[in-house]
C-alpha cells in the first residue's frame, strides 16, 4: 500500500480495500446517520437501525413500505423533488424542515445518490438503468433551533441597541464599524451615513476633527492628518476604561469601553448631565442644611447676647430720651446724639432678632428709607472695607410701602450682600472700574420701584433664567448656597410685589423691585404722643423687673407722664403689693427668678382678675417659638427692649383705655 504522504497515515482512495456485500451492510448498519435504500417507486428496500428507530419500527418492518406510509404524507411530498432528481441520475444535498407524522417538525440535511443496476455499464459504455437511490439523513434540529434562537436574539439585541437612547458602537479589530446606533450618532452629531456597518473608524475621527472637536490632551494647532493618525492609533489600542467627556453646551457624557475576546471594541455613551445636576443640587441642599443649622446655633447665641444687650440699651435709650425732653440748648443736642446712637444699636439688635425669629409677616406702613437705613447699618462696615461707594437716593416724599419691615430688611441685606460679594470677588474687572452700589427709590403708579444696582461682572446669559431657582448659584463652591434670591423672591411675591434682574448701564447687575404702597387706612398715623406730666396725674403704676436700672427707667418714663410709680425687683414682693392694692397699669418683666411674669399673670387671673387686665409684659427676648407661643397665649400687650419712652406711654394709655371701656 502506497503512502504518498510520507508515512503520515493518509490513505489514497485507490488504496482502499474493496468491500463485499456483507462488509458494506455491516458498515451501513453501524453508521450513526440514518440511511435507507429506496426503489424507483420510493419503497424502502433497506434501512439501517438508526433510520428504523427514528420512525419507531424495526428494519424488517419497513421493507416494502412507501415513504408516505413511513414518514407521513407531508414529509413524502416535501422529499419528492430531491428523490426524483436522484432517480434522474443526480447526486445532491437537500436541507430543510420536515413535518413527520407523529414526531413534529425536524430539520434535516439529506444526501441523495442514485443506484444503478448490477451491470453498471453497457458494452457501448452507457450506464445501465437506475434502480433506486440511497438517502443519508443527518438530524440537525437542535443545531438549527439554537441557530435560529441565536439569530432571533441577535436581531432583537441589534434592534434594542439600534434604537436605545444611550449611545452604542462596536468596532472590529481591523478598525471598521460593526454597529453604531442612533443614540451614538445623535449624541455626537454624526451623519447617518457613518452608521452603516463596515464604515472605517477613521471617518468618524476625521469628521470630529473637521469641526474642531478635540480632546483636552490634544494640540488643536497640530495638523489634521497627524491628529487623525494619533487618535486612530489610540482608539485601536485602547483597553477597558471608563471616563467622562465634557460636550459643547455643558453636557457630560460617560464613556465606557470594553475589549471583547475577539479584540472587538464595544463602547457605550450615557448622558449623565442631569445626574450631575441632581448631585450638585443635593450638594447645595446639604450646604443649605448646614447653613441653616449654623444659623440656628447662631440664633440661639444671638438670643442670649441680645437679651444681655437689650437691658443696658433700654436704660440708655430711655434716659437719653428723657434727658432730651427735659434739657435745653447744648445739653438737649447731646442727649439727642446719645439717643440716636443708642437707637441705632437697638435697631441692629432688633433686626438680628427678627431675622432669627422667622415669624409670620406683619405688614404695616413702612418708610422705605427706614428699611434701607437698618440694612445699611448692618452691612455698612463691610461695604466700606471693600472700597464700595454707596449712593442712596430715596426721597422723603416717597410714599410708604405696605410691608413687613423685618422681612424687607432681610431682602435688602441679601441683595446688598450679593452685590458686595460680586464686586469684591471680581478679579477680571477692567482697570479704573469703580465699585459702586446705587440704591434708588421712585414712585411707580400705585407702587414703589426700587433699583439696587452694582458695577460688578453682571449675570451670565446662561444663568439669567435660573438665578431665582432654589439651590442654584453662580458663586464659587463654598461661597453660595442658592437660597438667598429664592427667599427674596418668595418674600416679595408674598407682599404682592415683583423682583427681576436687569443689566446695569455700563456693566453690572440691577435688581428691580416693585412693592405696593400703603393705603390711607392701613397707614393711619398713630395718635400723637404727649409727655405732659399732668396727663396721668393720680394714676398708680407698678413696675416689676429684676434689673433695677431697667425698672427705674420705666418708672421715670411713667412718672414724666404723671404716674405715681412703685418699683419692685422680684415676683414675690410684687404679689404682696398686688394682694392689697390696685394699680392702674402693671409693667412686668417676662423672665425673672421664680415666680416669673406668666406665673404672676396666672395668679392675678385667679385671685384678682381685674388687675390681670392691667398687666403689660416687658421682654428683651422673643426669639424662641416657645416665647412667642407663650406671649400669644397670654393675650397681653408686650413692650420689647430696648424701648422708646413714647412706646411705653402709648402702651400704658392703651391699657387704661381698654380697662375703662370694659367697665
Amino acid at each position: 500500500m502506497s503512502n504518498p504522504a510520507g508515512g503520515r497515515g493518509i490513505i489514497a482512495p485507490e488504496d482502499l480495500p474493496e468491500l463485499d456485500a456483507t462488509q458494506l451492510r455491516a458498515l451501513l448498519d453501524h453508521s450513526l446517520a440514518r440511511i435507507a435504500y429506496l426503489d424507483r417507486d420510493r419503497r424502502h428496500r433497506y434501512t439501517n437501525p438508526e433510520y428504523a428507530a427514528f420512525v419507531g419500527a424495526t428494519p424488517k418492518e419497513l421493507i416494502g413500505r412507501s415513504v408516505a406510509d413511513v414518514l407521513g404524507a407531508e414529509a413524502a411530498a416535501t422529499t419528492e423533488a430531491p428523490a426524483m432528481r436522484a432517480l434522474a441520475g443526480e447526486s445532491l444535498r437537500w436541507a430543510g424542515w420536515l413535518l413527520y407524522r407523529g414526531r413534529g417538525r425536524v430539520y434535516e440535511e439529506r444526501a441523495y445518490h442514485p443506484i444503478y443496476g448490477l451491470a453498471c455499464c453497457k458494452p457501448d459504455g452507457a450506464r445501465s438503468e437506475i434502480v433506486g437511490y440511497f438517502v443519508v439523513v443527518r438530524d440537525l434540529t437542535e443545531l438549527k433551533t439554537r441557530e435560529e434562537e441565536l439569530g432571533q436574539r441577535s436581531g432583537t439585541l441589534e434592534a434594542i441597541l439600534t434604537h436605545m437612547a444611550e449611545g452604542v458602537n462596536i468596532v472590529s479589530p481591523d478598525g471598521r464599524v460593526v454597529l453604531a446606533n442612533e443614540g451614538f450618532l445623535q449624541m455626537y452629531g454624526f451623519s447617518a451615513r457613518l452608521g452603516r456597518s463596515g464604515t472605517p473608524l477613521v471617518e468618524f475621527v476625521q469628521e470630529r476633527l473637521a469641526r474642531g472637536d478635540s480632546y483636552p490632551h490634544e494640540n488643536p494647532d497640530e495638523a489634521i492628518e497627524a491628529l487623525t493618525q494619533k487618535r486612530l492609533a489610540e482608539l485601536l489600542a485602547v483597553g477597558d476604561e471608563t471616563f467622562e467627556e465634557q460636550r459643547p453646551g455643558g453636557r457630560i457624557i460617560e464613556v465606557r469601553r470594553r475589549r471583547l475576546p475577539d479584540r472587538s471594541l464595544i463602547s457605550t455613551y450615557t448622558d449623565v448631565t442631569l445626574r450631575h445636576r441632581a448631585e450638585a443640587e443635593l450638594h447645595n441642599q446639604r450646604d443649605a442644611l448646614r447653613e441653616a443649622e449654623r444659623l440656628a446655633a447662631l440664633g440661639s447665641l444671638l438670643a442670649g447676647v441680645a437679651h444681655e444687650l437689650n437691658n443696658p440699651l433700654s436704660i440708655v435709650v430711655a434716659h437719653a430720651s428723657l434727658l432730651e425732653e427735659e434739657a435745653a440748648g447744648p445739653q438737649s443736642v447731646r442727649a439727642q446724639k446719645i439717643r440716636s446712637a443708642a437707637e441705632r444699636c437697638a435697631r441692629i439688635v432688633s433686626t438680628f432678632l427678627d431675622m432669627a425669629r422667622r415669624r409670620p409677616a406683619r405688614t404695616e406702613s413702612v418708610a422705605l428709607a427706614d428699611v434701607l437705613a437698618q440694612a445699611l447699618d448692618l452691612v455698612g462696615y463691610g461695604l466700606r472695607a471693600a472700597g464700595i461707594d454707596v449712593k442712596l437716593s430715596v426721597p422723603d416724599s416717597l410714599p410708604p410701602i405696605w410691608a413687613d419691615p423685618d422681612q424687607m430688611v432681610q431682602v435688602f441685606l441679601n441683595l446688598i450682600g450679593n452685590a458686595q460679594q460680586a464686586m469684591a470677588d471680581w478679579q477680571a474687572a477692567p482697570p479704573g472700574r469703580q465699585k459702586r452700589l446705587t440704591i434708588t427709590g421712585t414712585a411707580d403708579g400705585s407702587g414703589v420701584r426700587v433699583l439696587v444696582a452694582d458695577t460688578g461682572p453682571g449675570i451670565p446669559d446662561d444663568a439669567r433664567g435660573r438665578i431665582f431657582d432654589p439651590f442654584f448659584t453662580t458663586k464659587p463652591e463654598g461661597k453660595g448656597t442658592g437660597v438667598g434670591l429664592p427667599l427674596c423672591r418668595s418674600i416679595i411675591v408674598a407682599h404682592r410685589g415683583s423682583i427681576t434682574a436687569e443689566d446695569t448701564p455700563g456693566g453690572g447687575c440691577t435688581m428691580v423691585l416693585r412693592l405696593p404702597t400703603a393705603s390711607t387706612a392701613a397707614a393711619g398715623a398713630a395718635a400723637p404722643d404727649s409727655a405732659g406730666g399732668a396727663a396721668m396725674a393720680g394714676r398708680q403704676a407698678l413696675v416689676i423687673d429684676d434689673e433695677p436700672a431697667v425698672g427705674e427707667a420705666i418708672a421715670e418714663i411713667l412718672a414724666a407722664d404723671g404716674f405715681a410709680v412703685e418699683v419692685v425687683q422680684d415676683g414675690r414682693t410684687a404679689m404682696q403689693r398686688l394682694s392689697g392694692r390696685d394699680f392702674d397699669v402693671i409693667f412686668c418683666d417676662l423672665r425673672m427668678p421664680d415666680p416669673d411674669g406668666p406665673s404672676i399673670l396666672g395668679w392675678l387671673r385667679s385671685a384678682r382678675p381685674r388687675q390681670a387686665e392691667r398687666l403689660v409684659f416687658v421682654t428683651g427676648d422673643r426669639l424662641g417659638v416657645e416665647t412667642e407661643s407663650l406671649l400669644a397665649a397670654t393675650g397681653r400687650p408686650v413692650v420689647e427692649k430696648p424701648f422708646q419712652p413714647a412706646l411705653v406711654r402709648r402702651t400704658a394709655r392703651a391699657v387704661l383705655a381698654a380697662a375703662q371701656s370694659s367697665g
